[in-house]
């Protein structure tokens, strides 16, 4: 069972990323505006523009998904339920919560569960 000292700091942890990520998805969709908004003088900067584009909305999109297992997470916290495997109910363990705080499967249970996506 986590303690209440490593669930502040994970919290902390996750807090800080949280912050980051906000700032990371800002900037990207600056990015993507400026690109989307910008001058296209043949089809090869259409080309570059494009692809530009796509690459970020794509790495957009990963940091909202993140954002989004941040905030399950620190609603997990406040709810007393952090920490715990969303598909074997077991403790994530501690050294994997302090590599990645918004996981959401234990070592065990990961595993299973990105077998089940590729399907």
């Amino acid at each position: 069972m986590l303690s209440e000292q490593q669930i502040v700091k994970l919290k902390d942890k996750l807090l800080e990323r949280k912050e980051h990520l906000l700032s990371e998805v800002s900037f990207s969709q600056d990015i993507i505006y400026d690109l989307l908004s910008g001058e296209t003088n043949d089809e090869l900067d259409y080309a570059e523009v494009s692809s530009d584009s796509f690459n970020m909305n794509t790495l957009r999109n990963k940091q909202l998904e993140e954002l989004k297992e941040i905030e399950l997470a620190l609603s997990k916290i406040k709810n007393n339920q952090y920490g715990i495997c969303d598909m074997c109910d077991e403790e994530i363990g501690i050294k994997r919560l302090k590599a990645k705080p918004h996981s959401r499967f234990c070592i065990h249970c990961r595993p299973i569960y990105e077998k089940s996506l590729q399907k």
